[in-house]
């Protein structure tokens, strides 16, 4: 997949909401992108997964929101995010929305559910975008 277009779109999504320009930090890998946004109040990391040949439960096409720290609204700037990938991910083929590892409980901010329940207390929850209720 091309992800210039997408990443284009995430960009503008993240000037227009919070003011930063050309933030994203893109890593391609063998099963898609990682993005990470370190700038002002924001701390990110997205897995966006084309391939999951099942790890951790999570499907493939998901968006894994491992970590999305905000210095203020937490709550209500994750739900924004999460109607910004409900509305924009399909487009790209995107499915599902899913947490990895879920410490800060971002589940329970966004309704997900549990969809692994792993050894030393490692829990992924998910939810297919259609259902995603924010």
């Amino acid at each position: 997949m091309n992800y210039s277009d997408f990443i284009y779109d995430f960009n503008l999504y993240l000037c227009e909401r919070f003011g930063y320009r050309n933030c994203c930090s893109v890593m391609h890998n063998a099963n898609g992108i990682c993005i990470s946004v370190h700038v002002g109040e924001m701390d990110l990391y997205i897995r966006f997964w084309e391939y999951s040949c099942g790890v951790g439960s999570i499907p493939d096409w998901s968006i894994i929101i491992v970590r999305s720290n905000f210095k203020r609204n937490q709550q209500e700037n994750l739900k924004d995010l999460a109607r910004f990938f409900k509305e924009y991910a399909p487009r790209y083929g995107y499915k599902y929305l899913c947490t990895e590892d879920d410490d800060y409980k971002y589940y329970q901010t966004l309704g997900l559910k549990l969809i692994h329940k792993g050894f030393f207390r490692q829990y992924n929850y998910g939810v297919p975008l259609k259902e995603l209720n924010v």
